[in-house]
């Protein structure tokens, strides 16, 4: 099976009332690759806790590491402000990990969430469309779980041989200064700003692009779910200001629904797209 995308990083249980959701930057963007009517795939480590036969998933090649756990987030809402904690982690993810076929994804999206993608996974992957979100780099917990916010000291390890940085202003907001280094190391960056829609970099340009309006049931994942949107249109066009549009578009399905419900299909998003 040949893919068009492949992610990078931990499928995760995430705690809801009565139990777990799916949850991930790489669950996120996988099931928004093949909504949008593409094949993907996904290198990850999760345990026997987690189900791989959701009809979540369905149609995604999934290449498992396994792991006696999987990553296991529980969020908690105090304030409008979210304290979070990290239950399990499933292994590490290394270049060695990946298996030569899909060596061949024209897109790779490295979409860590607990610091477990190792730098060397771009080893192969020379001339294709690398994209990154940093989150899972720059997180660090303590012997309870409790995370907090640390600098991404990898950075020039990784962005150099990327193309596309995305990340949001929650992930930059504890050290701000630092979205200046990202920028200088990396072509593209995108910073979202949810309801502000997203900021574009790309040398000394700047460019802000709006969101589309939505009713926001649940912003979780929206982010991947932009990435990911992004990357297949940046790779079909070769237009970074086209697919910061059509990103913003198929983000503003997602929080219209709970988890990765809201993900759409590509009829929808070319009925609400402005240049569809």
């Amino acid at each position: 099976m040949r893919v068009d995308f492949l992610a990078i990083g931990h499928f995760t249980r995430d705690v809801v009332p009565g139990g777990y959701t799916l949850g991930g930057s790489a669950a996120y963007s996988t099931i928004t690759v093949r909504n949008l009517g593409l094949k993907a795939a996904a290198v990850t480590s999760v345990g026997p806790d987690f189900d791989l036969e959701t009809p979540l998933l369905r149609g995604i090649k999934v290449h498992v590491k396994p792991a006696k756990s999987s990553t296991t987030f529980h969020n908690i809402y105090r304030d409008g402000r979210r304290i979070q904690y990290l239950l399990g982690v499933a292994e590490k993810l290394r270049g060695e990990d990946i298996p030569e076929e899909l060596l061949e994804a024209p897109i790779v999206y490295l979409c860590p969430v607990a610091d477990e993608v190792e730098p060397d996974v771009l080893e192969g992957f020379e001339g294709k469309l690398v994209g990154v979100t940093p989150q899972g780099w720059m997180r660090r917990w303590d012997e309870e779980g409790r995370v907090y916010p640390k600098r991404w000291e990898a950075a020039e390890l990784i962005l150099p041989r990327s193309d596309v940085l995305i990340l949001s202003e929650e992930d930059i907001s504890p050290f701000p200064e630092e979205l200046e280094r990202f920028r200088k190391l990396v072509g593209i960056t995108v910073l979202t700003r949810g309801r502000k829609g997203c900021t574009l970099f790309m040398g000394g340009l700047e460019r802000d692009f709006p969101a589309y309006e939505a009713v926001e049931v649940d912003p979780t994942g929206a982010g991947d779910v932009f990435a990911a949107a992004f990357l297949v249109k940046y790779h079909q066009t070769g237009d970074p200001f086209i697919s910061a549009d059509f990103a913003n578009c198929v983000a503003s399905f997602a929080v219209e629904a709970e988890g990765t419900l809201g993900i759409p299909s590509l009829e929808r998003v070319m009925e609400r797209w402005r240049f569809g």
